[in-house]
């Protein structure tokens, strides 16, 4: 059968007025992620200063019926975090669905990573330490946020160049060995005694050590006070 070409323009007209009809009846897959987008959005700002959202895309070739209501976003977590998670969006009328767009909220933070590479028991200066600005989403072991929190710590483990300290990387620096020979203040009211004494183990500053009293042989506990010196209450 041959077509005239009014014909065939009819046919053409009708076939764009059908597949505008059809797309006016489907939810914009832009809209739905916009709703993902505001959710994940407002939750990070409830826990976190300027944090950034990435969006993930919808499969295009999903087809939803276009939703008469407001969009609604939802989480099934009680505190959307860090990282990767996935926002719900639904809709009620006039046909309910659900679908679930994939989303990753970023916090980027001034974090202190080592300046070169940094051996075990190394006592940590400013010169080996900078800060960096990262995604603390991704720093699942921790970090510091202050330099001086580090400067005078002892590294436990060695560390690589531009590599992120962690609060477990360090322990206080040990200024008192065991087996040195220290002076043992003995304080009663304000009244001081120092003594000379031997370290029974190695301590940091504050902490609480077993010290002899070299002269009556007698084994007890101070606090270390100073480097060399150990207090102890009468």
């Amino acid at each position: 059968m041959r077509y005239s070409w009014k014909q065939n323009l009819s046919l053409i007209v009708g076939l764009i007025l059908t597949i505008n009809v059809y797309g006016d009846t489907l939810q914009s897959l832009n809209s739905i992620e916009q709703v993902a987008y505001e959710y994940a959005l407002s939750k990070a700002q409830e826990n976190f200063d300027d944090p950034h959202v990435l969006m993930g895309k919808l499969d295009a070739r999903l087809r939803l019926q276009k939703c008469d209501s407001q969009l609604q976003g939802f989480s099934k977590i009680i505190n959307t975090g860090l990282g990767n998670q996935t926002v719900g969006v639904k809709c009620l009328s006039p046909v309910a669905w659900t679908v679930y767009v994939p989303v990753q909220v970023k916090v980027f933070k001034s974090v202190v990573v080592a300046t070169r590479t940094l051996a075990a028991n190394k006592i940590i200066s400013k010169d080996d330490v900078k800060l960096r600005q990262l995604d603390v989403g991704s720093l699942h072991q921790g970090y510091v946020k202050n330099i001086t929190q580090l400067v005078g710590q002892q590294l436990k483990y060695s560390v690589a160049m531009d590599s992120v300290i962690k609060p477990q990387n360090v322990r206080p620096q040990k200024i008192i060995q065991r087996g040195e020979s220290i002076i043992l203040i003995a304080m009663a009211g304000s009244m001081e005694v120092r003594m000379n004494g031997t370290a029974m183990a190695d301590a940091s500053l504050g902490q609480r050590v077993r010290v002899k009293n070299n002269s009556s042989k007698r084994v007890i506990e101070g606090v270390v006070d100073a480097p060399g010196i150990v207090k102890v209450a009468m």
